[in-house]
């Protein structure tokens, strides 16, 4: 971990201390959730979060840090009970910290652009081709997939601001193709029609992008609080596959900025990357080994896969009670 990143975290120790030593019977009407800056693939959680005040009576306080690593070590030292576990979850674990991951939040949402020239994916060798940084989880995904096309090495150019940045280099010609998000994607189509297309979809790839995850000294003692933070989380992804516009009406002020009718669009773009039932089939049985397979493939966790069990990482009681109320979709 940076210097940079501790700083970052411990910045925000000051504002969030209460959270690791809650007043006495406040644990359940009050938690702070730890997550990276919000985007339109954080609504539907976040619309989660508004239901779990609403109508659990449950005080939600979101705390943007800029990094998952900064998040990740937020929740081990304690700064707050629950968080969204994205690549840095799984060696946090191998090292040893107690967290533990209670449902999904979303599979990949990311595609690689490139230029229309580029009609294929052995054309990419030597291309410039812009990604997030070495351990990101959308360069995780870039490697993983291009060990199954031998002969295509890429020229990757780091860009770690975000997917706008990446989109950004891409609409200027500074790179021939770029691994961004959906939202970054449909931008892109928009300014430029006609110029870029997709040439590598990782939505469909059957691995968890980003979890929540959550203190289990804190779910042992509040196992009724994790439990409906799980039910209303289900409950806002069910909501909103059936209709976007749900989640943008119930955004309160997140992203008021965006035109309604925008956000419902790129919303929609990304409905199928949230699964209904929570990620379970990749949290245990042979999904969680192959989910685990991925982490060891591209470097995240030491091999052999087989040394790992999804129970080190994932607690599936609290949503497999809530599935079993609510049943499975």
């Amino acid at each position: 971990m940076t210097m940079i990143t501790r700083a970052l975290v411990l910045g925000l120790t000051t504002i969030v201390l209460w959270t690791s030593h809650p007043r006495e019977g406040s644990a359940a009407e009050e938690i702070t959730l730890l997550a990276t800056v919000t985007r339109v693939v954080n609504l539907p959680m976040i619309v989660g979060l508004r239901l779990l005040e609403r109508e659990d009576g449950i005080k939600v306080t979101v705390k943007d840090l800029r990094s998952p690593e900064a998040v990740m070590l937020a929740v081990i030292e304690g700064q707050g009970p629950v968080a969204t576990g994205f690549a840095p979850f799984y060696p946090a674990v191998e090292k040893g910290a107690l967290v533990k991951g209670v449902m999904e939040l979303s599979r990949p949402e990311f595609v690689v652009m490139a230029k229309k020239e580029i009609s294929s994916v052995k054309e990419l060798n030597g291309v410039r081709l812009a990604s997030h940084s070495p351990k990101a989880t959308v360069q995780s995904l870039l490697e993983f997939y291009l060990k199954s096309q031998p002969g295509v090495q890429p020229n990757v150019v780091f860009i770690p601001e975000g997917s706008p940045a990446r989109a950004e280099a891409l609409l200027r010609g500074a790179v021939d193709a770029a691994a961004f998000d959906l939202t970054a994607a449909q931008v892109v189509n928009e300014r430029a029609p006609n110029k870029f297309h997709v040439l590598v979809d990782f939505t469909n790839q059957p691995v968890s992008s980003s979890s929540l995850v959550v203190n289990p000294e804190f779910a042992r003692k509040n196992p009724a609080v994790v439990q409906k933070l799980v039910r209303r989380m289900l409950q806002s992804y069910r909501e909103g596959a059936r209709d976007p516009k749900f989640w943008v009406r119930e955004r309160g002020e997140t992203m008021k900025e965006v035109d309604d009718a925008r956000l419902e669009s790129q919303l929609r773009a990304l409905v199928r990357i949230f699964d209904l039932n929570g990620g379970l089939d990749r949290m245990k049985g042979p999904g969680a080994v192959e989910n685990l397979s991925f982490q060891v493939t591209t470097g995240n966790l030491t091999g052999p896969v087989t040394k790992w069990k999804p129970e080190q990482f994932f607690d599936t009681a609290p949503l497999e009670a809530v599935l079993k109320d609510i049943g499975r979709r």
